[in-house]
């Protein structure tokens, strides 16, 4: 067996750091939650808009504390800065705290769909670190 000298301990842990392979802390997107775009039946235009909305479209997502009706608000807007609604305020309570917090939201649209004069957009909401 060959001892281990104070030299030669650098060399062992430089081999043992080239042989394990660690995870990147948030190296890929984190899923949250699925949910349902409120509010679309206010939005302007979203006839219009609704041809230009395809699944795996990523989307903003924008706190917004000062919202007199409710203080865990968060805008949800495409990439193009066109509002679609918001996070529904029964999903928004966590959401809010981690983007209060700092961390790094995002939304992509999972599917759409019109029920009716509702168009209906169900989107995965993602924690990044990029």
């Amino acid at each position: 067996m060959k001892e281990l000298s104070k030299s030669g301990a650098g060399e062992l842990l430089q081999s043992l750091h080239s042989q394990v392979q660690l995870p990147t802390p948030y190296s890929e997107d984190v899923f949250l939650l699925e949910t349902v775009v409120a509010g679309t039946t206010h939005v302007a235009g979203i006839e219009e808009l609704e041809p230009f909305l395809h699944s795996g479209d990523r989307l903003e997502l924008i706190r917004v504390p000062e919202n007199p009706s409710d203080p865990n608000a968060i805008k949800i807007y495409t990439r193009d800065r066109v509002k679609l609604g918001y996070v529904p305020r029964k999903d928004n309570l966590i959401l809010a705290r981690l983007m209060d917090a700092g961390k790094l939201l995002h939304a992509v649209v999972a599917e759409k769909r019109w029920q009716q004069d509702w168009l209906r957009i169900t989107i995965e909401i993602y924690m990044t670190d990029d």
